[in-house]
């Protein structure tokens, strides 16, 4: 019997690392579904970016998204959200807006972009990143009540100057109105504080009857790190940061290798 019931397992750079899953992963992750095991994807992510590739696969699978911001069932359906409070949101962007900075917002199904004269286009950089991805992109100019977004579920800030970065992250780490976390060497994203893929996953496991004990979960970076803090059963992949490789019980192969199928093909061998 295979030792884990819950699989919880992050997309990129962790699952995957070009936008895509390999063939290997699809049919591994459709194996242990057959068997009975759960599978939830635990992603910063957007669901316009996670719905095109979960249907180009073709696979059913509970999604806790925004890192942890919102939860959606295999068949597509919006469980929950937790906002950013729309006064902590302005503040937050109107700080942002005097920095040289690509400054993007999400909420349930759209994704806004900051454009203004001499600002890089967080539009910009996304359609080229998520080029297989066909997400709901709109624009706003100004940061005022009636041209924000109404929900705010996440606040994400690309930014290539690592000194800045760590500048913008410290400042923003010592506010109360929101929680701020990374996904990968050019990024910020920011929440509500309520929010974590931890605390998300957490739900979710008391949701569905499990225990901690049963969860396996798998990752790679910053935003990880409060999934390993709940959870005893972590595995880092071979391209994670160091807080995650420090934090993990386990460890396994680059996602490039196909470390996360590796390890769980593995588990499936000795389960026989």
């Amino acid at each position: 019997m295979f030792p884990f019931r819950l699989i919880a397992c992050d997309i990129d750079g962790t699952l995957s690392m070009d936008n895509t899953l390999s063939l290997r992963s699809v049919h591994t992750l459709q194996k242990l579904q057959q068997q009975g095991v759960s599978i939830v994807l635990c992603s910063g992510r957007s669901y316009p970016d996670v719905l095109s590739l979960r249907n180009q696969h073709l696979l059913a699978l509970d999604m806790l998204l925004l890192n942890g911001a919102m939860q959606v069932n295999a068949k597509g359906q919006i469980l929950h959200a937790t906002a950013i409070k729309k006064q902590s949101a302005k503040m937050i962007l109107q700080m942002l807006q005097k920095e040289p900075i690509a400054i993007g917002c999400y909420d349930e199904t759209h994704i806004y972009s900051l454009e203004e004269e001499d600002r890089p286009s967080f539009q910009k950089h996304y359609l080229q990143s998520f080029t297989d991805t066909t997400p709901v992109m709109s624009c706003f100019k100004t940061i005022t009540e009636t041209d924000l977004p109404k929900t705010i579920l996440k606040i994400e800030l690309l930014e290539k100057d690592e000194e800045k970065r760590q500048r913008l992250q410290t400042r923003l780490s010592t506010l109360q109105e929101v929680k701020v976390t990374t996904s990968g060497w050019d990024n910020l994203e920011i929440t509500s504080p309520l929010v974590s893929k931890g605390t998300a996953l957490q739900t979710y496991v008391a949701q569905h009857g499990f225990t901690k004990e049963e969860v396996l979960v798998f990752g790679d970076s910053e935003n990880d790190l409060s999934m390993f803090s709940c959870f005893p059963n972590s595995v880092a992949v071979a391209n994670a940061c160091t807080q995650i490789k420090n934090a993990a019980r386990y460890h396994c192969k680059e996602a490039k290798e196909d470390g996360v199928v590796q390890f769980l093909e593995m588990l499936i061998k000795h389960a026989v």
